[in-house]
């Protein structure tokens, strides 16, 4: 009886997530026209965001990528050298207390060396790591099946992760978070996790530090949404939902 009510309210705080309206303040893609001769650090292309930032620089660099990611005609490309890459982009207006940030990656790396993904911090600092409040991606010694975060928690979705077209879908508020993880091409592979979030975010870092030539992280369709104010309960409702239901497990 325990088990189905947890189940439940889980499905119940799901819908809240779901239902909730959001209103998108900041999102880029990299088939808008500030990159059609290629990226650059200082272009600013979207609307919400300052320039792109270069955080990390250990012999990587970025590209433009045509075709590795579902969302147009090419996506934002980042590869290694042998001490990794990260860039990140601030928030253009006031950090976010809640909020959801959506973002497709493809991780194409042998995943041998380090973290390669993505992260939400409270301002941009002069690192991939600094401000961080959250992390998410794959690191080697989760192996390939396995979503980690920052935080300790895993998403293990059973498959071999690497080189698949992945969407990852983050609500947080005042207190606590909850990432949504899929696979763009079906569906039936997803999972979540559910901790605790105590500041508001300023930035988003994207970070490759998978040494070696041809280690790259693919990604594109960064979006961030803040909820319309009669939504604020629900997505309130739903996050603390899902953290319980972790807890109880």
């Amino acid at each position: 009886m325990q088990r189905s009510r947890t189940r439940l309210f889980a499905l119940i705080a799901l819908a809240s997530l779901s239902l909730s309206a959001f209103a998108t303040i900041a999102d880029d893609r990299a088939d808008n026209a500030p990159y059609n001769d290629g990226w650059q650090l200082s272009d600013n292309g979207g609307s919400g965001f300052f320039a792109w930032t270069e955080l990390n620089n250990g012999g990587g660099g970025i590209f433009t990528d045509g075709g590795r990611l579902l969302g147009g005609s090419r996506s934002f490309g980042m590869y290694s050298g042998n001490g990794g890459y990260a860039v990140g982009r601030a928030l253009s207006g006031s950090p976010v207390s809640a909020g959801r940030y959506t973002v497709r990656g493809r991780h194409d790396v042998n995943n041998e060396v380090g973290f390669t993904g993505f992260n939400i911090k409270s301002s941009m600092g002069s690192s991939f790591g600094d401000n961080e409040l959250l992390a998410f991606g794959l690191v080697p010694s989760n192996g390939n099946q396995s979503i980690f975060l920052s935080d300790g928690n895993t998403i293990n979705l059973g498959v071999e992760l690497r080189g698949r077209r992945m969407e990852y879908d983050l609500f947080w508020n005042t207190t606590s978070y909850t990432l949504f993880v899929k696979d763009i091409d079906n569906g039936s592979i997803n999972g979540s996790a559910s901790g605790s979030l105590s500041s508001p975010v300023g930035a988003l870092g994207f970070g490759n530090f998978n040494g070696g030539g041809f280690q790259d992280l693919i990604f594109d369709m960064p979006t961030v949404q803040v909820p319309e104010p009669a939504s604020m309960m629900a997505l309130g409702a739903g996050l603390a939902g899902l953290a319980l239901r972790r807890r109880r497990k």
